[in-house]
């Protein structure tokens, strides 16, 4: 008969197993205790809240379970990252994503070996799950906004120099146009085409100028629906887009730089013009919701944005297959930020996308 615990030795178990579900349940990380056979002997609720599960659903399962939930190639890490922890007895920084609805996680790993005090302990490594998206997203803007900087500066000096023969080429195209109006379809496509491509680049040279103009808004109280004619009017839609305007005057109000946001509107109607190939409907809402805010909502008639895409649109430099998505999209979210707004995209393939615009209530003194 083996020898009995007595009952300070119980009390002691216990306390010190509390402190350990303390510090386990305290840490702002996600902790996870694997054996040799990657089985989950112990973890606590902020790894498990990863995946949103119940840690109580995730202890003694394999971590392989959740390791493929993982972005593709996190199984073939973790196996790397046991080897050196066999190897070296630790392992520090290995980087994983989850891809989400929700957007991108982005997890840090460092793993140790569990001091081996008897041969049921070979193996047992314990690894922590540090979540570094705000760090990865600081690093991701303060790199875009290096980016962004140069390219403003370069457009001013640039802009005249492209715009001038951009014109003189516009021009030559609409009078071939003019004086060939009888010309076959094949002749009148390829001048068309000119045409559709000179418009173009200059609203990327035009994307490019905007970005020296970001400064701190000048802000002033502006009936939206005068917002909404302003950055129509500077739009210049092809005229096979047509456009539905649903505002009504002195109704709604915001506190903006009229010429910022008009930016931002001028760069949705390209981009939905672009993404419809110059002809369909574009349809331009403003509404106030239950918390004051005043939204405006572009939606259009293409065919719409990918679901691995419509995370990824608002990245500086990110180009989709839909002409029209770029840095353009980027400038407009520094906008709306600079306001105190937000700018989202939602979208079904072949329904169009639809932008949406949320502006803060004006202040009562700003009235």
């Amino acid at each position: 008969m083996g020898n009995i615990p007595n009952i300070s030795e119980l009390e002691s178990t216990k306390k010190t197993v509390k402190f350990f579900e303390g510090l386990l349940r305290s840490t702002p990380n996600g902790i996870v205790v694997t054996d040799a056979s990657q089985n989950i002997v112990l973890v606590n609720g902020r790894f498990s809240s990863i995946f949103q599960q119940h840690w109580r659903d995730v202890i003694e399962t394999n971590l392989f379970v959740w390791l493929q939930q993982l972005d593709s190639g996190a199984v073939d890490l973790w196996t790397e990252l046991v080897a050196s922890v066999y190897r070296e007895g630790h392992c520090y920084d290995a980087n994983f994503k989850l891809t989400s609805t929700e957007g991108v996680t982005h997890l840090r790993v460092n793993a140790s070996l569990v001091e081996q005090e008897s041969t049921e302990d070979q193996g047992i490594i314990i690894s922590n799950w540090r979540d570094i998206t705000k760090q990865i997203q600081m690093e991701e803007q303060v790199a875009m906004s290096e980016r962004l900087a140069v390219l403003g500066k370069l457009s001013g000096s640039i802009a005249h120099e492209i715009r001038n023969p951009l014109a003189t080429i516009d021009i030559s195209a609409l009078n071939l146009k003019r004086k060939l109006k009888d010309a076959d379809e094949k002749t009148k496509s390829q001048i068309d085409r000119i045409i559709k491509q000179v418009k173009e680049t200059v609203d990327t040279i035009q994307s490019l100028q905007d970005l020296s103009k970001l400064e701190t808004p000048n802000k002033r109280r502006w009936d939206i629906s005068d917002i909404i004619t302003n950055g129509e009017a500077i739009s210049a839609l092809p005229q096979n887009v047509h456009l539905i305007n649903a505002m009504t005057r002195d109704k709604l109000f915001v506190d903006v730089d009229e010429k910022q946001i008009s930016i931002v509107l001028r760069n949705l109607l390209s981009n939905a013009a672009h993404a419809m190939d110059n002809q369909g409907t574009v349809w331009i809402t403003a509404y106030s919701d239950g918390d004051g805010y005043v939204n405006i909502s572009i939606k259009d008639s293409g065919p719409g944005i990918k679901p691995e895409n419509i995370n990824k649109i608002f990245q500086s430099f990110y180009g989709t297959n839909v002409k029209g998505f770029g840095y353009g999209l980027t400038i407009c979210r520094m906008i709306m930020e600079k306001h105190g707004g937000t700018i989202d995209a939602t979208s079904e393939n072949s329904k169009g996308a639809t932008f949406t615009l949320r502006f803060p209530p004006i202040h009562s003194e700003t009235v």
